[in-house]
């Protein structure tokens, strides 16, 4: 709405040219949107807070059960998969996944939440996630299992 023109606005049925006038003072007011130039450097400098998870980087553990040590490979996705976005996904941007049913949307999710979490030695990106569900297949006992891997 902030970046629309009021003539595009305006052809969505049932709003009329005052609510739009009335939604984009709030938008500007409250600066819900940034609406202002913002230069090259300075969006260079944001940038350099964004950290690309990779979703198929193996990780090299060590499990010490009581007397030995063992050695295990884990791997948090698919290095296919990081090629075809462009080595991962990006920290500080919204990412929408849709597909054919069954072709493990779901599954990525929950271990791009998990890997986002973990710490930056172990590949993840010591962040906090929000996750949009609009199917209802959120499943925290998943993240359990999917952390302990």
């Amino acid at each position: 709405i902030a970046h629309a023109t009021t003539r595009k606005l305006i052809e969505v049925k049932g709003i009329s040219e005052q609510k739009i006038l009335k939604l984009k003072e709030t938008i500007k007011a409250q600066q819900l949107v940034s609406l202002g130039f913002q230069t090259a450097s300075s969006k260079l400098e944001c940038m350099k807070d964004i950290i690309t998870i990779s979703t198929g980087k193996c990780f090299r553990s060590i499990k010490v059960p009581s007397t030995m040590y063992l050695k295990a490979d884990y791997c948090a996705g698919s290095t296919d998969l990081d090629n075809l976005l462009g080595g991962g996904i990006e920290t500080g941007s919204i990412t929408e996944i849709f597909g054919e049913f069954r072709t493990g949307k779901t599954q990525l999710c929950h271990t791009l939440c998990v890997t986002a979490q973990r710490p930056l030695d172990q590949g993840g990106a010591e962040g906090r996630v929000i996750y949009i569900d609009t199917e209802g297949t959120f499943r925290p006992q998943k993240l359990v299992a999917i952390a302990e891997r």
